[in-house]
């Protein structure tokens, strides 16, 4: 008989502060992020669209501080599912972790048909070679795969590798503008020349904020960070701050740069302009190969988070136990392969009922409003997880009223994302989210009438320090959460 001990947990103190800081800034996808938000924030903003991205930082913060507050208590392979029972209960950490489930379930597929669709348009532009995007999508796929079965050590030093990359490349782009003459000027930041007052604004910021799905990503490596009382809100506030920076600056290059709001709206690749521009065409394919590098380095840090939560409803028998099994290097190697079946049917059925731009729309729009949806459940759930398991530690202003802000600031992307009605087929995502919360309440009715002590015992392998000077406590099993 299999030594439970062995098999279902993840490798302890195997990810480093920067390995954990590296996954949260990745998961973002900060080069992609910015190669594509511009012109439509532009388009609803006008020449104010760099006010919106720093506007949407400081809404970021009020939301990570619930993710954060969170981390310094309590620590698991799926934040959500972990944070919200023991915030509020079973049922909501259920109901928490299967909609991450499907929110999350949309990275893989999304950042493996992105990229072949622009290596495909990459090798036709530049050689004049026409590839299908779909042989590109099983590489990527496999490649991220293999890799993560060797543990998350591996994964993340390659994230590492490829984000600084990816930063330093853009950086240099921003570094030239600066450089190169374009007069500064800090009309971008005035709310007055926004094209529709400082609604427009917040409609901008829809942008913005969807630029920073992901930021809570180093929250999935809970079970594995050394030190992660510690470790994990340090990387999650780091990552955010340091990232959110990167798009402020890369708003205003690009605003200051084009100078005409109309233009970098109807740009498609503002960045490649501003690349022809300053370094000339033979050097402009840089910027194309910084998105494949930042596409990548997404899909691994996407993907290492999928296959955790995945992993983490698997071992609390939600999902089949077995998808809550690991390897013998302590990565779970059956989540693993499960999200990579799962990649290919998502990935490749929309892409070959559409194209590959198609799963990047349509997939992007549900992992979106699914994101939204969990941290408005984790943000409720803060205040009542301090009021009920640390009260003596509870802060109005960090446990209560950053949290309201936070939820406040959710409503505007999530209204936003609804109307007006996107274009078919992202008009689709909401009823998909909604149907799915459905079915999740269904399956949780069934787990209940048949087995009704394993929805009682939800959440109940963690990691919680409830000493505050002290560190993480071992995990820790079939505590009732009633």
């Amino acid at each position: 008989m299999e030594n439970p001990q062995k098999t279902n947990l993840l490798k302890k103190n195997s990810v480093t502060f920067w390995g954990a800081l590296a996954v949260s800034a990745a998961f973002m996808g900060p080069a992609v992020s910015i190669f594509f938000n511009m012109p439509p924030a532009a388009k609803a903003a006008g020449a104010a669209f760099p006010l919106s991205f720093l506007i949407s930082l400081i809404a970021i913060l009020f939301i990570a501080n619930s993710v954060i507050q969170f981390s310094k208590k309590v620590n698991g392979a799926g934040f959500a599912f972990t944070f919200a029972s023991h915030g509020v209960g079973p049922k909501t950490g259920f109901m928490a972790g299967w909609t991450l489930l499907l929110a999350y379930a949309m990275i893989s597929p999304i950042t493996y048909a992105g990229f072949g669709e622009m290596l495909s348009e990459f090798l036709e532009r530049q050689f004049d070679v026409h590839v299908s995007w779909i042989p590109f999508f099983i590489l990527i796929a496999i490649v991220v795969s293999v890799l993560s079965m060797f543990g998350v050590n591996h994964s993340t030093i390659t994230t590492i590798i490829f984000l600084v990359l990816e930063l330093a490349i853009v950086l240099a782009a921003i570094v030239s503008v600066f450089i190169g003459g374009t007069e500064p000027s800090l009309a971008p930041f005035n709310p007055a020349n926004a094209s529709g007052g400082f609604s427009s604004v917040g409609l901008a910021m829809v942008f913005g904020i969807l630029s920073f799905t992901g930021f809570e990503a180093a929250a999935n490596l809970g079970e594995e960070v050394k030190d992660a009382r510690r470790t994990v809100p340090r990387a999650i506030i780091l990552s955010v701050i340091m990232i959110g920076i990167f798009y402020v600056l890369g708003a205003y290059v690009v605003s200051i740069f084009f100078n005409d709001p109309a233009a970098v709206a109807n740009n498609d690749a503002p960045f490649d302009t501003i690349a022809r521009s300053l370094w000339g065409d033979k050097f402009a394919w840089i910027i194309t190969l910084t998105a494949l590098n930042s596409v990548f380095a997404n899909a691994v840090a996407g993907q290492t988070s999928v296959v955790r939560n995945i992993f983490s409803l698997g071992r609390e028998g939600i999902l089949p136990r077995s998808l809550g099994k690991t390897n013998s290097k302590g990565a779970p190697v059956n989540a693993i392969v499960f999200d990579l079946i799962l990649s290919a049917v998502l990935g490749l059925g929309v892409g070959l009922w559409k194209d590959g731009w198609a799963v990047w729309g349509l997939l992007g729009s549900i992992m979106a409003l699914g994101l939204i949806v969990v941290y408005g459940i984790v943000t409720f759930a803060l205040p009542r997880y301090y009021l009920k398991q640390h009260r003596s530690e509870f802060s109005p202003w960090k446990h209560l009223i950053f949290p309201i802000i936070g939820m406040l600031l959710l409503l505007l992307p999530l209204y936003s994302s609804l109307y007006p009605v996107p274009d078919f087929p992202n008009n689709l995502a909401p009823y998909i989210l909604i149907a799915w919360i459905i079915g999740g309440y269904l399956y949780l009715s069934g787990i209940k009438r048949r087995n009704p002590e394993v929805v009682d015992s939800f959440g109940s392998v963690f990691r919680e320090d409830s000493h505050s000077g002290g560190g993480s406590l071992p995990l820790v099993g079939q505590e009732s959460l009633k």
